[in-house]
């Protein structure tokens, strides 16, 4: 009997070995953005910049006072070291260009808001109230950062509990291709085709247990189903976006294909 078509050209066990290692990788890179904001918000707390009055620009058609030109320039220069603190601590992560690959104004505009990032980038519109806009939005970027971590630990511990249960089946199933059917006695065809029963079961037992842990996900983070979910999203480099279903799926197929061959040969063969 010729192997059943495989959709993996690697074992089960690289196949989960590599997707644990994207979690770690993925947990870690998010605990440097949570340490990085950390960093930025204690750079940007001084006095000097916390105390810093409102600046506000002359009225169509004035003139500029002394008095605004220099509130402009103490805005001009505490948005500079607001700018090289986000440069410095975010933006010098060592895999942020590859994630990111954006500019100043971009980043800021999608961590912060396109409010902030305008605040951040004229000194016109940068006072006290955008201040501590954007320490309330660092706050929420660390505690998003914060969810992002749980996330990647019940992922994993949900990758652990799948391995445990689908590598034995692929294992199983490859030691069965090296099985003669042909020369089978009834009994042990009919043996095989019950462990092959069990085996669907157990299978479509984990597939479950991992559409339940997907679903979980998307309801923590309050995601619709029209939206990638965060299981999606760990595995975003991947051909295949759902790699538990599918390693699920391939075993579904392979025990099909055993049963019919083996059901084939119950049938033709005068017992």
């Amino acid at each position: 009997m010729q192997s059943p078509a495989i959709c993996f050209d690697r074992s089960f066990t690289e196949v989960f070995d590599e997707i644990i290692n994207t979690l770690l990788t993925e947990r870690a890179q998010t605990e440097a953005e949570y340490d990085a904001f950390v960093t930025f918000g204690e750079r940007i707390s001084d006095r000097q910049l916390t105390h810093s009055s409102c600046s506000h620009a002359g009225s169509p058609g004035s003139v500029m006072t002394t008095h605004q030109k220099q509130a402009q320039s103490h805005a001009a220069q505490r948005l500079s070291m607001i700018r090289s603190a986000y440069e410095e601590t975010i933006m010098s992560l060592p895999f942020y260009s590859d994630e990111y690959d954006d500019t100043y104004f971009e980043s800021i505009c999608e961590e912060f808001g396109s409010e902030i990032a305008t605040a951040l980038t004229t000194p016109e519109c940068f006072g006290p109230a955008a201040l501590k806009a954007l320490f309330d939005r660092i706050e929420t970027a660390k505690s998003e950062r914060q969810r992002h971590i749980k996330a990647c630990t019940r992922e994993r511990d949900s990758i652990e509990t799948a391995a445990d249960r689908v590598i034995p089946i692929d294992e199983e199933l490859s030691a069965l291709t090296s099985v003669n059917f042909d020369s089978q006695s009834f009994g042990a065809l009919d043996a095989h085709h019950n462990r092959l029963s069990i085996l669907a079961d157990h299978c479509e037992s984990a597939a479950q247990t991992r559409q339940k842990t997907i679903q979980q996900q998307r309801e923590f983070y309050n995601i619709s189903q029209a939206d990638m979910d965060v299981t999606a999203y760990f595995y975003r480099e991947y051909d295949i976006t759902y790699p538990v279903l599918a390693m699920c799926s391939d075993l579904t197929t392979r025990i099909t294909e055993f049963h019919r061959c083996i059901e084939h040969i119950i049938t033709d063969v005068e017992w």
